[in-house]
């Protein structure tokens, strides 16, 4: 393993703990689906992003992972992320721009984001600029219309400087994807619609670090990262339904354990 992807892993563990820590002082929150796109957001933010490119969390309710990466890249202070939750703080459970001008796009609204950044993306290319435009989106927000208006628009105007990562860990806020809409087969649909499509193991630093070298900027890009959702928690990764959780303090004292590891 190189040095590289040895220094990512270790800031996944940092950014975890952290998350872990802010959700436990509000008193619980998105463990689940915050930690199945840690290791996506690390990558992105310590090895991808170059100065210009633009960076948005349309699935929102992974926010802690957010503010805990702003705090590492020392973009936001530390201090700030142990108001996180509390009244008037400007770390909301969903990031807001009008609360944290470093959050460039409140999306708190499910299945917005890529559309918000399709619309970047292609403002970009009309000025004749390189640079890119990252979008983390989740599966269930897959069900909803707008982002396949999305995808659509972004093809037909060959957006080949959006990247797309969707953090496929195959649950929702009341069950699975499958159970409830099932999504499948994502690479057909997307590579349907005109995307070039990439499929990895969204918890493996050596095959995110592969897959962005594989983006040639022939057409607009997704990522699709199979994840489990609690990644790390191993409680929380068999249950059902874990979408928002409040652990009991045997429970954190056992998920402490596991992600200090």
């Amino acid at each position: 393993m190189n040095k590289n992807i040895k220094k990512l892993k270790k800031i996944t563990q940092s950014i975890k703990i952290e998350a872990f820590n802010m959700l436990n002082r509000k008193g619980g929150g998105h463990y689940g689906g915050s930690f199945s796109c840690a290791e996506i957001l690390t990558k992105i933010f310590f090895s991808q992003l170059k100065k210009g490119d633009k960076f948005y969390l349309s699935k929102a309710h992974a926010g802690v992972i957010y503010y805990a990466i702003l705090a590492k890249k020392k973009i936001i202070p530390y201090k700030l992320l142990n108001t996180y939750g509390d009244e008037n703080s400007k770390l909301g459970v969903h990031g807001e721009h009008h609360l944290l001008n470093q959050i460039e796009f409140s999306s708190g609204s499910l299945g917005h984001g890529l559309s918000y950044a399709s619309g970047v993306a292609l403002a970009i290319l009309k000025q004749k600029e390189r640079n890119k435009v990252y979008v983390v989106i989740g599966d269930g927000e897959c069900q909803e219309g707008s982002i396949w208006e999305a995808a659509l628009f972004a093809a037909h105007h060959k957006l080949n400087n959006l990247i797309v990562i969707l953090d496929f860990n195959k649950k929702q806020s009341s069950g699975t994807t499958k159970s409830i809409l099932n999504l499948e087969p994502m690479e057909k649909k997307w590579r349907s619609f005109g995307w070039k499509v990439f499929r990895i193991n969204g918890h493996s630093h050596i095959e995110l670090n592969k897959v962005f070298k594989k983006i040639n900027n022939t057409a607009p890009t997704i990522i699709i990262a199979d994840t489990i959702k609690g990644k790390g928690i191993s409680f929380l990764e068999k249950k059902l339904d874990c979408h928002y959780d409040r652990l009991s303090s045997q429970e954190k004292i056992i998920a402490k354990i596991e992600l200090s590891k």
